[in-house]
């Protein structure tokens, strides 16, 4: 580690100079700017100009399981390290690629450029810019905000193509997920974050642990749909399950809304009203038939992935 003395001129311009083997390496010229980055760690970044993140191939040379494989294309999608990635090996069969391509379709960036023979090339597309972390989690909150309305409507009427669109549309919600994911990790490898990504690192650690939370949920409400599609409900059941679930959907909407603006004071109402919402739904479920107490059960725990959003509200306010 290299170590510069501060100059002070005037009564408040601080001086710093450059490491010139640095300088040189950037191709630093005088008179050329620099951009500077604030870490939450009170770290400074300096960038050069025309600065680009260095293009990185991955080769990949696999021989296992599709399971496998596609359990790899996740991980090197989350770590955003590479932006090309070559998969070879001599059981790519033609059923394998077409896997690899519905999973990409699942992953925000990541697109099959190159199919030839035991050859697949992924490159990342990802344009940072254009969905940042608060972005995304503010989406997926919109998906999940819509499955439960179509859900409502799916028991009202006992459409199946509604219940379907619920189901389907979870795989929105694990695409943002993935996405946020991606991009927190990106983060901690103190890549530059997009212009528009107004979050600082302890900031986005929050996001990506709201962001698993709402996931949850939407998983929840995926199986409530699956369970509910198959059961013969009365109207009294009927509307006893879409009451609930309407009154989950406009909690979680006021939850989501107060962690993005940091309202502790809502956050802390909301906490001390939990405790006799909890206890109602328990007895609730005590009274009704056993395959309705799976549905109560998933919404229990749709209210106490929201919980814990709120929690983390309370943990950003003290930033």
């Amino acid at each position: 580690m290299e170590t510069r003395k501060v100059q002070v001129t005037g009564k408040s311009t601080f001086i710093v100079t450059l490491p010139k083997k640095w300088a040189k390496k950037a191709k630093l010229g005088g008179g050329e700017t620099v951009s500077m980055s604030y870490l939450d760690d009170g770290s400074l970044v300096i960038v050069p100009p025309d600065w680009k993140h260095v293009e990185r191939n991955l080769k990949l040379n696999f021989d296992g399981t599709v399971e496998r494989l596609k359990r790899e294309i996740v991980g090197i999608y989350i770590l955003d390290e590479y932006t090309s990635v070559e998969i070879t090996g001599k059981n790519l069969s033609k059923d394998m690629k077409k896997e690899i391509k519905h999973l990409c379709k699942g992953l925000i960036g990541f697109e099959v450029v190159e199919d030839t023979g035991d050859r697949v090339v992924i490159n990342d597309f990802l344009e940072k810019e254009e969905l940042t972390i608060a972005r995304a989690l503010k989406r997926m909150s919109s998906i999940v905000y819509l499955m439960m309305d179509e859900l409502v409507i799916a028991m009202q009427e006992q459409n199946d193509e509604l219940f379907a669109d619920v189901v389907a549309r979870d795989d929105e919600v694990d695409r943002m997920y993935l996405l946020i994911s991606k991009q927190y990790v990106s983060r901690l490898h103190l890549h530059q974050p997009s212009k528009n990504d107004k979050l600082g690192l302890i900031e986005s650690f929050y996001y990506r642990l709201a962001a698993e939370d709402v996931e949850r949920i939407a998983d929840h409400v995926t199986k409530i749909a699956a369970i509910c599609k198959e059961l013969s409900l009365s109207m009294d059941q009927k509307l006893m399950i879409c009451q609930l679930i309407q009154d989950s959907q406009k909690s979680f909407t006021d939850i989501i809304d107060i962690f993005r603006h940091v309202e502790k004071e809502k956050a802390h109402s909301i906490l001390d009203n939990e405790m006799s919402s909890s206890r109602d739904l328990l007895e609730l479920r005590d009274n009704v038939e056993p395959e309705i107490k799976i549905v109560i059960d998933s919404i229990k725990r749709i209210r106490e992935y929201a919980k814990k959003i709120t929690e983390y509200t309370i943990d950003l306010s003290q930033l």
